[in-house]
């Protein structure tokens, strides 16, 4: 009487726990990972003294999504944002910035609402200037480094007073996540008045951004000494 020969019986027992093994570690992958989950965030943007709306005031998200102006009702809307908890800033110029916490829930619409605080700036009475765009730009020259990252940054210079201003700057605050807070001044020639101006600059800031907004403004005018 023969002995039978366990391996050849063995072989296809051991692939097919290999195989079933395999099955598994797919299926909790598939189970785990799923598609990323979005809803939308909309608010108002509003005057803290006289409750009346801000249009064109700068809204930002961090972690950052969109930057968008309101409207001339002052209500501002980001869709299809990623699900989460959102640090919402306003600002303005001739305003205070502010910021309030939202959680943004899969399928749903979430409103802030935010109130400014006017600021008395005798050169702001005459130069509006606020952002209008602003991204983080991640770049890796080389593979085995770390990625450079900058800020790419786009925004709107207005003459509001009476008068030409013959040179203006605007400040500008980037907020960052891990390296603190950078500083960028821009400055440009004459502003006719009611005239706008467009303008943009890119800066190296190490860590992503997560706010950009502008501090301060200074102007030349016809008259100035």
């Amino acid at each position: 009487m023969s002995i039978p020969n366990v391996r050849a019986s063995g072989c296809p027992l051991s692939l097919a726990c290999l195989l079933l093994v395999a099955g598994v570690l797919v299926g909790c992958d598939e189970e785990t990972v799923g598609p990323e989950t979005r809803g939308t965030l909309t608010g108002t943007v509003e005057s803290a003294e006289t409750s009346a709306p801000i249009p064109r005031a700068n809204v930002t998200t961090s972690p950052p999504t969109q930057s968008v102006l309101t409207a001339e009702d002052g209500t501002f809307s980001l869709d299809n944002i990623p699900t989460g908890n959102y640090t919402v800033t306003a600002s303005k110029s001739d305003f205070g910035s502010r910021s309030v916490t939202v959680r943004v829930e899969e399928g749903q619409t979430s409103n802030a609402s935010i109130l400014l605080e006017p600021e008395n700036s005798a050169e702001s009475d005459s130069l509006s200037a606020q952002v209008t765009n602003w991204f983080n730009d991640r770049i890796n020259r080389d593979s085995t480094g770390a990625d450079s990252v900058f800020v790419d940054v786009e925004y709107r210079a207005e003459n509001v007073g009476e008068g030409a201003i013959t040179r203006y700057k605007v400040f500008f605050k980037i907020e960052t996540a891990d390296d603190g807070t950078f500083r960028f001044e821009a400055e440009r020639d004459s502003l006719a008045e009611g005239e706008a101006d467009l303008g943009g600059f890119r800066k190296y800031v190490r860590s992503e951004a997560q706010s950009v907004e502008v501090s301060d403004t200074f102007i030349e005018s016809a008259g100035s000494d």
